[in-house]
């Protein structure tokens, strides 16, 4: 039953890294193209905490807002002060849909993350894909920094 696991694990891996190697992704400025091909903007707002995506006709889609805390959960050799970075993401379609996702390194990277799950189809937000991109990426990185308790013993 294992091996079957790893065959199907193995095939999604050389499907993707195949897709991937075929999608040439560039970043020019604001100008976000797949295969010399613009699809979208993507303006640096308060660089590095937001970027705004837009179609190329300027109409916003999405809106990339980074925000940072400090959890001592999360403290290690690497990340002395434990600091956790996240984008509070509002799509610009009719529901308004939101979540939190892990800040990815570079601007390129979102760039990249945002064609791989099909967010943008002919200069529009696909709803489809931005509910799963929600479900699938979203985390509660808010709530986590509200949570903070200190509970003081005296004795």
């Amino acid at each position: 039953m294992k091996s079957i696991y790893v065959v199907v694990f193995s095939l999604m891996v050389i499907s993707f890294n195949c897709w991937s190697q075929n999608q040439k992704i560039s970043v020019k400025k604001d100008l976000v193209s797949l295969n010399e091909t613009p699809v979208f903007k993507m303006t640096s707002t308060t660089y590095p905490d937001a970027y705004t995506v837009s179609n190329l006709e300027g109409v916003k889609l999405i809106y990339f807002n980074a925000y940072f805390y400090n959890s001592p959960s999360q403290v290690t050799s690497a990340n002395s002060n434990g600091r956790i970075g996240y984008f509070d993401v509002t799509f610009f379609n009719e529901s308004m849909d939101k979540c939190e996702i892990r800040i990815v390194g570079t601007k390129k990277a979102l760039a990249e993350q945002i064609i791989s799950e099909g967010l943008i189809k002919e200069g529009k937000l696909d709803d489809i894909a931005v509910i799963q991109f929600c479900r699938i990426n979203g985390m509660k990185f808010s709530e986590e920094q509200k949570g903070t308790t200190i509970i003081i013993n005296q004795h």
